[in-house]
């Protein structure tokens, strides 16, 4: 289950930047960000259940960032 919602989140992020980067239309730039925070997310609980506790919690302190700005972009643009 882990493993398709990574790949779900992996592709939305691709698919997001590859539209603004041909489109030059950086209108859904916000939801690229939030799809990779919570790409980072899922990686960190998959780390986490391989026992892997370093890398997960640096992914969880990544993913935390990440989430942090998208929230702040949805909160404070117009």
């Amino acid at each position: 289950m882990l493993t398709i919602l990574h790949i779900l989140f992996a592709v939305l992020t691709f698919g997001f930047a590859v539209y603004g980067l041909l489109t030059k239309n950086f209108e859904y730039q916000n939801f690229m960000i939030l799809s990779m925070g919570m790409m980072m997310l899922v990686m960190g609980l998959k780390e986490f259940r391989r026992k892997r506790k370093w890398v997960a919690y640096l992914m969880f302190l990544a993913a935390a960032f990440i989430l942090f700005v998208a929230a702040n972009i949805f909160l404070t643009s117009p």
